[in-house]
């Protein structure tokens, strides 16, 4: 017989497939659904759905390829885990397979509706024989979990803990459920019928989404299908919850739970909106019944004025017909919105705005944001996080409107974790941060300490980095100072290799090329407070930078700052250091006139410090009589008197900035001297003086009062080897050899 070839490949065209879903099955009985294997899950953020049987997960893609949402939101409910608790609750098979249909329904309506007011599927439902999975946008929580609902969450999140929405959260939330409904109602044509705090949910943007529709029937069914319509509460347990085959009873309008069959009508949604407004509103249910029929009847027909109490008094009258037993006396969801407690409060209306900003023109955007500047800070920390800022990120893709936005944007981003403002935040500020000059440039710069606190290392370098290095070459002397200013703080977040490739070069050069006094002060009083950050050959490049500055320019503020650069150094690398290095460049400095008294006796005191340690280390006491042997750092009686006597006498001669050149050659001449008898003294322990400490906070405080211009320096950099620091040192050791010659 002869081969069919087009058989035999048919056949082996279904062995592969079976072969393949066998494969399938296999991985996912190991793996999980789908989204579990496409997601990585970060942590539980909430529940939600019936019964709170959903997990939510915060969870980011395993994909290379850039994805809608950088982080989004997988629902996880183990089937094995709530057969065990049927098995415990006494309840039947057919109630399980029962549950799992209601929860596939919700899934397939939630994948073909498409509102914003509806939550969006990101990967639709995938499941295997131990647990369901889905994909959805970005959640905060479901509305049950923000009420203290923490059913099905091993670990409660530290935002939900302890949390209260505030009164304008709760009116946005219900006005975005409300708009939802309608469109429900006039454009969907279906009813609902399971609104409650466990099928409403917030997004991570602040936006509250209509979720749960395993109960939704549509309006346009026949009444042949009236008794599939209606449900039957039977008097159950608690525990006999743990698989609702129908919605919240607390939430359910009473026509739903009738056992006479009637037409449902949009009017059970809205008596179940009115239930969940009351709920969030007075922070407590309406009709706690615990889902005995019994009990929701007595609190429905005993529903007393009292009830209304907590409830503000723009609200009651709208409430109490939401919630009227009669359904053809309740208002439709659109009717809702018109009440007062909505139309009277004028924050509300600005977050309306908001929802509907990239709708608007630039003109209405512009008187928009000139009233929000003055109210946005009466707004709560939550609200701002979460209904005001998502928008205003949005809009900062509008050039013409960045000025206005940006402010705002900044100041409520301090609200904001770390993780937060990189995944929310920091993606809408990237093109500005690219592109940012002039204005902008300007704020950005006063606000770099908050961006780089808030930004991880990848994202540091990539997109804050450029923006750091464009503003120290920008010719603005305001955000060149802005800049300098902050640069301490911002090298903290840098290792010290990028710090000294990408920022010092450009430290140096504004202190080198500036003609302005306060840029100069600014980069020299930064250069100090990066001395702790580098390394000697760094360090003496500063010091190179430093003598070319006062090179030609010896004003007050520019020596100053030389004196607190100084001060950094002997902290960080000591008196060695700093006597080879420094005090040759301090030295010729005491000698100029443009230090006042209360300067050159910083400097004064300065030089006597170094000069003290030194003789500590040499283990000699320099007074006016001669130099005396220091034994175990302490001096002799006799020591203490020759030191007293000095110190009466210079107490008693007339002050020394009257005539400090003589003064100076006078404490030479001595010093020449007690070296020539060290030899011949005899070695008697000796105190140490005492000499008072540099204040650096006078120093910046005196340089930062100065202003107008001073004399660019003409040289380029990097500098080139200089012999400059050791000619210094020969020449001081000139100086010192003329009088010890006179001697």
């Amino acid at each position: 017989m002869a081969l069919n070839m087009k058989t035999l490949t048919q056949a082996l065209a279904k062995t592969a497939a079976v072969i393949e879903k066998t494969v399938q099955t296999t991985v996912q009985e190991v793996t999980g659904p789908k989204p579990l294997q496409d997601y990585d899950l970060i942590e539980q953020i909430g529940s939600g759905g019936p019964g709170l049987a959903w997990k939510l997960y915060s969870a980011k893609s395993r994909g290379s390829a850039p994805a809608q949402y950088p982080i989004v939101c997988v629902w996880v409910l183990d089937k094995r885990s709530l057969s065990e608790e049927r098995l415990r609750a006494g309840l039947s098979k057919a109630a399980e397979d029962s549950f799992f249909e209601i929860v596939r329904a919700d899934a397939a309506r939630l994948l073909r509706i498409r509102h914003p007011g509806v939550l969006h599927v990101v990967q639709a439902l995938d499941e295997n024989k131990n647990a369901m999975a889905m994909v959805t946008e970005p959640l905060f929580a479901s509305v049950a979990n923000t009420l203290g609902n923490f059913d099905n969450m091993a670990k409660v999140p530290k935002e939900l803990k302890g949390m209260e929405m505030g009164v304008l959260e709760v009116k946005h939330g219900l006005l975005q459920v409300a708009e939802s409904l309608d469109f429900l109602h006039n454009n969907a044509r279906l009813i609902h019928r399971a609104i409650s705090p466990e099928t409403v949910f917030i997004t991570s943007s602040g936006a509250w989404k209509l979720g749960g529709f395993g109960f939704a029937i549509s309006a346009d069914q026949s009444s042949d299908d009236v008794a599939t319509q209606n449900f039957h509460y039977p008097e159950y347990d608690v525990e006999d919850s743990v698989l609702p085959l129908q919605p919240s009873l607390n939430y359910t309008a009473p026509e739903l739970v009738r056992n006479k069959a009637v037409k449902v009508e949009y009017a059970a949604d809205i008596f179940s909106l009115g239930c969940l407004a009351y709920h969030l509103i007075a922070r407590k249910p309406l009709l706690d019944c615990h889902n005995n029929v019994k009990m929701y009847t007595n609190s429905l027909t005993y529903l007393s004025n009292n009830a209304f109490s907590s409830i503000s008094p723009e609200l009651v009258h709208d409430l109490q017909r939401l919630l009227s037993v009669n359904e053809s006396s309740r208002p439709s969801a659109s009717d809702f919105t018109g009440s007062p407690f909505f139309r009277n409060d004028t924050r509300l209306r600005a977050l309306r705005f908001l929802d509907h900003m990239l709708e608007r023109d630039n003109m209405q955007k512009s008187e928009f944001l000139k009233a929000l500047s003055d109210m946005w800070k009466d707004f709560d920390s939550r609200v701002l996080r979460y209904k005001v800022l998502p928008p205003l990120c949005a809009e900062l893709r509008n050039v013409v409107m960045q000025p206005m936005i940006l402010p705002m944007v900044l100041t409520i981003a301090e609200s904001q974790d770390k993780n937060d403002f990189e995944l929310y935040t920091l993606p809408a500020l990237v093109p500005v941060l690219s592109a940012a000059a002039g204005e902008t440039l300007l704020l950005l710069v006063k606000h770099l300490e908050l961006i780089f606190v808030k930004t991880g290392q990848e994202q540091l370098i990539s997109h804050v980095l450029p923006l750091l290095v464009r503003a120290y070459g920008d010719n603005d002397v305001r955000i060149q100072e802005e800049v300098l200013k902050r640069t301490v703080v911002i090298a903290k977040q840098l290792d010290v290799q990028l710090l000294k490739e990408a920022i010092l070069p450009r430290v140096h050069g504004l202190a080198l090329k500036t003609t302005v006094a306060a840029v100069r002060v600014n980069a020299l009083l930064c250069l100090g407070d990066l001395v702790n950050k580098l390394d000697k050959p760094a360090v003496l490049e500063i010091l190179q930078t430093i003598q070319r500055c006062t090179a030609v320019d010896r004003s007050a503020p520019t020596l100053m700052c030389t004196l607190s650069v100084s001060n950094s150094i002997l902290k960080q690398f000591g008196v060695e250091f700093v006597a080879e290095n420094v005090l040759p460049l301090l030295s010729p400095l005491l000698l100029v006139p443009q230090l006042n008294v209360q300067q050159f006796a910083k400097y004064m005191l300065f030089v006597k410090d170094i000069l003290r340690r030194i003789e500590e280390k040499r283990g000699v006491a320099v007074t006016g009589s001669g130099a005396l042997p220091v034994a175990n750092g302490v001096q002799s009686e006799s020591a203490n008197k020759i030191s007293g006597f000095v110190s009466s006498s210079t107490r008693s001669s007339p002050a020394w900035d009257e005539d400090w050149g003589s003064a100076t050659t006078s404490s030479i001449n001595s010093r020449r001297h007690s070296e020539t008898n060290l030899s011949s003294m005899q070695a008697v322990p000796i105190m140490q003086p005492t000499t008072a400490t540099m204040p650096l906070s006078s120093i910046s405080s005196d340089s930062s009062k100065q202003s107008g211009s001073c004399p660019a320096v003409d040289l380029e950099w990097p500098p080139r080897i200089s012999s400059g620091i050791s000619s210094q040192i020969d020449d001081v050791e000139r100086a010192e050899a003329e009088p010890s010659r006179i001697i």
